[in-house]
Order: C-alpha cells, then sequence, then structure tokens
C-alpha cells in the first residue's frame, strides 16, 4: 500500500507524462496540416500555371489563401 505523499507523486507523473503525450500529438497533428496545407496549395499553383495563369496573378491568390488561413 501507498503512502499518501507516494499516490500523490505517482499522480503528478502521471499527469505530467499525458501533458507530455498530449503537447507532442498537438505538434504531430499541426505539423500534418501545415503539410497538407502546402501540398494542396502546390498542386493549385502547379494546376494555374497549366491552364495559363500569369504568375502574378498566382501571387495574389497565394497571399490572398495565406491571409484567410491565418485568419481563423
Amino acid at each position: 500500500m501507498h503512502s499518501i505523499y507516494e499516490t500523490q507523486l505517482l499522480m503528478e507523473q502521471g499527469i505530467a507524462e499525458r501533458l507530455r503525450r498530449s503537447r507532442h500529438r498537438r505538434e504531430v497533428n499541426s505539423a500534418l496540416r501545415r503539410s497538407r496545407v502546402r501540398s494542396t496549395l502546390r498542386r493549385a499553383i502547379e494546376d494555374g500555371l497549366r491552364c495559363g495563369i500569369e504568375p502574378h496573378e498566382v501571387e495574389r491568390e497565394f497571399t490572398t489563401t495565406l491571409q484567410q488561413v491565418t485568419s481563423r
């Protein structure tokens, strides 16, 4: 049987471990979202350039998209 002090230490260690895992999971999910956004944007730009869109139009659309994403 554990003393109250040992039980409290075990609980604190468990909470600290869950917080560490949660932080890691958030970082991984954030990296995945950024990667998906980049690949989607890259495909859209490539498709636009193939369809004859001018580079300055691509730049304008790119900045508009970035502003929409960052405002969320």
